[in-house]
């Protein structure tokens, strides 16, 4: 097998490994066939770098298709696979040309400012040989791929290029060693990366557990220090009436609380039955004519099961592409099955409410806050009136902070009552909950989100991640109602601890949502026309290139240049002729023994002090002068007139003798 073979087989192997054996066997095909035409193009180097050029720019538009697809592709591996398809133009130009080898200032555009003439290049075959093999071991599962590559293909390679002073067993074992070794590496370091990969997901696991469990929700309660949220933009909401006011979205909603948790001991999941495709009705069909509200909201879920941010009074969600979509009586939405989708669109109306009618466990309080509840509220005058007006009566003192300063011993809900006054949402929330209860009104806890935040550049709300809110419902004339009791002043309040950079971040992080957006909606069928125009223009361009460039017939040297025999550098030294006349003597160089230890074991130690030079016009890179090689031709010719007349006269001896 010789190197075109190899790369027939590496592309072959990347087309395998990839799924890409479409393109694969095309590509191999074309590239076999450079041995076997005789035809060359003199392309000039302005062609290359043109060629160079609009491989750079297929390079960035399929890291900006990427880049807008990301939810659809993993980035760096298929990055990685498609690769060879990218380049693969400017490897077949440089294969059917008069050129050999790339140079420099082709592949690297700052190399082409320089005055000085670029020198160095690159044999392009090799570099593609490689890139096909690093983008084949993107998608593999097996050991199959290491085997391949290293056994089919680097061994042959490498092989084909050892060092004449070692044998082929010595390579083989060498070669099998490293190999081995490379191969138990590899399988400690993928056990490795796995088992990290693991621990990795259920830490992740855990961490999103904690904040969408819809079971359990730990509160920041008691939490000493100042809180801070993220700014970062989690999604979005845009109003598909003119008169939808997003509010409040709801993730879950709670009734029993321990310590700084609230828990929820049945949850009491069913299956939300499909009213269409991707769509899910939580109404009866006979409220259906109900004049509703609408709007969407930009939320790409990355994971496969997760918390679907809802108004409470949903009468149904359109356009989520979900396997199922099952509802908790405590007003939880779950979406399994998801695949990745720009967002989703909510229809709601007041009469609707997802959440469950209130039972018994609705109206407990712990007894620790009974003292704390009875002296508040009996110190309203309003006390035994309308429970919401007691409720706002009694939190009118009270201001948002951020800031906790609770000792270990004491309740921070009581600590919040009683003394400080002061907290964030999650206080308010919990407190005002068993204010209600206390009242004799059924009430919960509430998490999820609150829109404010409007954008007019977009034409729709941001939500984000400081947005996130807690408020109680209380069961009041026979309906869910909210209480929440937070001072509007909490937004202002979050929003000044923004960073300074963050209008840049947002711009950023909205263009790229706009970018995303408008991709989501492209088809590929409204362009197909224009895809096949351009397509046809450029072919037609390329083959009228290549056509009038001048065309060169080549030998079978140059057909068969992978077959010759690497050639390196300084073989034409003059010192080689030394060697050859001691060889034919019987006095042979062993393998890989020195010239100077050479000489001097058979007992010509005069002869290293030719080896300077000699040793310069092999492996200087900046070789040697005229002068100082005609010395050295002059200097051996001279050692070999003496040797020979030496020899001469030895034989002359002989016969007389």
């Amino acid at each position: 097998m010789n190197l075109r073979h190899i790369q027939f087989a590496a592309v072959i192997l990347w087309g395998v490994q990839t799924g890409l054996l479409a393109f694969a066997i095309p590509m191999a095909l074309i590239l076999e066939g450079q041995f076997y035409i005789r035809t060359r193009w003199a392309l000039t180097q302005q062609d290359f770098y043109r060629t160079a050029d609009l491989t750079s720019l297929g390079l960035v538009g399929v890291i900006t298709f990427l880049f807008i697809n990301r939810s659809d592709y993993h980035f760096i591996t298929t990055l990685l696979q498609w690769l060879p398809i990218v380049f693969f133009p400017l490897v077949t130009i440089l294969a059917y040309s008069t050129t050999q080898r790339m140079p420099l200032d082709v592949l690297f555009y700052s190399l082409r400012k320089q005055t000085a003439p670029v020198t160095q290049s690159w044999d392009m075959g090799y570099v593609f040989f490689g890139m096909c093999l690093l983008s084949a071991g993107t998608n593999s599962e097996s050991t199959n791929y290491y085997i391949a590559i290293c056994g089919l293909l680097i061994f042959i390679s490498l092989f084909r290029l050892r060092s004449s002073r070692y044998g082929a067993n010595f390579f083989v074992l060498v070669a099998c060693i490293v190999f081995l070794s490379g191969m138990l590496a590899q399988q400690t370091i993928r056990g490795t990366h796995l088992a990290l990969k693991e621990q990795s997901r259920q830490w992740l696991a855990n961490y999103i557990r904690n904040r969408t469990n819809v079971l359990k929700t730990k509160s920041a309660m008691g939490t000493v220090g100042r809180l801070k949220s993220s700014d970062e933009i989690i999604f979005r909401v845009a109003p598909l009436t003119s008169t939808a006011r997003p509010g409040l979205l709801q993730e879950a909603s709670y009734n029993i609380t321990s310590d700084n948790d609230w828990l929820i001991l049945n949850p009491q999941f069913s299956i939300v039955p499909h009213a269409d495709d991707f769509k899910w009705r939580f109404m009866e069909d006979d409220t259906q004519e109900i004049a509703e509200e609408r709007f969407k909201i930009y939320l790409e879920f990355s994971r496969d099961t997760a918390i679907v941010p809802i108004p409470a009074s949903v009468t149904e969600i359109n356009d989520l592409p979900a396997a199922a979509i099952k509802k908790s009586v405590f007003g939880s939405v779950q979406a399994t099955g998801l695949v990745p989708s720009p967002g989703y669109e909510v229809s709601y109306h007041p009469a609707s409410n997802i959440n469950s009618p209130p039972d018994g466990s609705d109206l407990l309080i712990p007894g620790a806050y009974n003292d704390a509840l009875t002296s508040l509220v009996a110190n309203e005058s309003l006390s035994g009136g309308d429970p919401l007006v007691t409720i706002y009566d009694v939190f009118r003192d009270f201001h948002y902070s951020l800031y906790q300063h609770v000792a270990p011993s004491e309740d921070p809900v009581i600590h919040f009552l009683t003394q400080s006054k002061a907290g964030h949402c999650e206080f308010f929330a919990t407190a005002t909950v068993m204010l209600l209860r206390h009242l004799g009104v059924p009430a919960r806890y509430v998490v999820g989100y609150s829109v404010q935040e409007y954008n007019e550049t977009l034409d729709m709300y941001v939500v984000r991640e400081r947005h996130a809110h807690a408020w109680a419902i209380g069961h009041i004339d026979g309906e869910w109602r909210v209480v929440d009791t937070t001072p509007q002043s909490w937004a202002e309040n979050e929003a000044a601890q923004s960073s300074f950079f963050r209008p840049v971040a947002d711009m950023i992080s909205n263009l790229s949502f706009v970018t995303t957006l408008w991709w989501s909606e492209q088809k590929l069928e409204d362009y197909e026309v224009t895809l096949y125009i351009i397509g046809g223009l450029l072919l037609i361009i390329l083959i009228w290139r290549i056509s009038t460039s001048e065309q060169v017939i080549i030998g079978d040297d140059r057909a068969n240049l992978s077959d010759a025999a690497p050639v390196y550098p300084g073989l034409d030294s003059p010192f080689f002729s030394i060697e050859t006349f001691l060889s034919n003597l019987g006095l042979m160089r062993e393998t890989g023994e020195s010239f100077h230890a050479w000489s001097v074991r058979i007992g010509h130690p005069e002869l290293t002090g030719l080896l300077s030079i000699h040793n310069r016009i092999r492996f200087d890179p900046r070789g040697v002068g005229t002068d100082e090689r005609e010395a050295l031709q002059s200097a051996v010719s001279e050692w070999l007139n003496l040797q020979q007349n030496r020899l001469n006269d030895m034989n002359h001896h002989n016969q007389e003798s």
